[in-house]
C-alpha cells in the first residue's frame, strides 16, 4: 500500500496535478470496502453497492473504448461532511494513473467514474515526465474523457461543436484558472476540448488508437 501511494505522489507531482503540501488527498473517516476502494464510513449499504457497480461499469466502458482500463485506487465520499473533512471540492480528480477522488456530488453520477478512469488510463501510457513536455495536452486528456464517459453531457453532445469555441487550454493551471472559482467557465473548455478531439477522430483516428499511439510515439495527438 505504501508503495502504491508513493507512486501516486510521484505521478501527481510529475503531472502537475493539485497536490497540497506534497501530500495526496486525505481519506479521513473512510474505510476500505474492497481492495483499492475507500468510501466514507457514513455511506449506506445501498450507496456502497451502487458505487461498486458504477466503477465496474466504468471499467467496461473505458476498456471497450481504449482497449484497456487502469486500476487506480478510489477514494469516494457520499456525504458533504466527508467532502469537507477531506477537502474534496471537485466532483472527481485523477492523480496520475494510480489515484482518483470523487466527492459526494460526483458519487451520484456514473459518468464521473468513467470520466476519471479515462484520465487514469491515458496517464498510464504516458512516458516519464510526459505531461511536463506536453505529451498529453490537457485539452486532449479532457476531450477524450468527455467523449468516452458522456460527462458532462452538454460537452459530449456533437451539436455543441456547431457554435464558436473558446481557445483550447494550454495546461492544467490554465484550465483551472479559466474554469473559475465556481466552475462557471469549465463547460466552455470541455466543449472546446471535446470538439478538438472529435476533429482528431475525423482525420481517421479511433479511440482505440490513443494508447498505442501514446506508447509508440510518446505523445498525443
Amino acid at each position: 500500500m505504501k508503495r502504491f501511494w508513493l507512486a501516486g505522489v510521484v505521478a501527481a507531482i510529475l503531472f502537475g496535478l493539485p497536490v497540497q503540501a506534497g501530500l495526496l488527498p486525505n481519506r479521513e473517516g473512510m474505510t476500505e470496502v474492497a481492495p483499492g476502494l475507500w468510501i466514507d464510513r457514513a455511506a449506506k449499504p445501498a450507496a456502497i453497492a451502487r458505487i461498486r457497480r458504477d466503477i465496474a461499469a466504468a471499467e467496461k466502458v473505458v476498456g471497450k473504448a481504449l482497449g484497456g482500463a487502469a486500476r487506480p485506487e478510489w477514494l469516494v465520499c457520499t456525504t458533504r461532511a466527508c467532502d469537507r473533512r477531506n477537502n474534496y471540492t471537485t466532483r472527481g480528480m485523477t492523480y496520475g494513473y494510480s489515484l482518483i477522488t470523487v466527492n459526494s456530488k460526483g458519487a451520484k453520477s456514473a459518468g464521473v467514474f468513467s470520466h476519471e478512469l479515462t484520465h487514469a488510463t491515458l496517464h498510464s501510457a504516458i512516458p516519464p515526465l510526459g505531461l511536463l513536455t506536453g505529451a498529453l495536452p490537457i485539452w486532449f486528456d479532457e476531450g477524450a474523457a468527455v467523449l468516452i464517459s458522456g460527462e458532462p453531457a452538454q460537452a459530449a453532445d456533437a451539436a455543441a461543436c456547431a457554435g464558436r469555441q473558446v481557445p483550447l487550454p494550454r495546461n492544467h493551471r490554465e484550465f483551472s484558472r479559466r474554469s473559475g472559482v465556481k466552475g462557471e467557465g469549465a463547460l466552455a473548455l470541455y466543449v472546446a476540448s471535446t470538439c478538438a478531439v472529435r476533429g482528431w477522430l475525423a482525420q481517421g483516428n479511433t479511440l482505440r488508437d490513443m494508447l498505442p499511439q501514446m506508447q509508440q510515439k510518446g505523445r498525443l495527438p
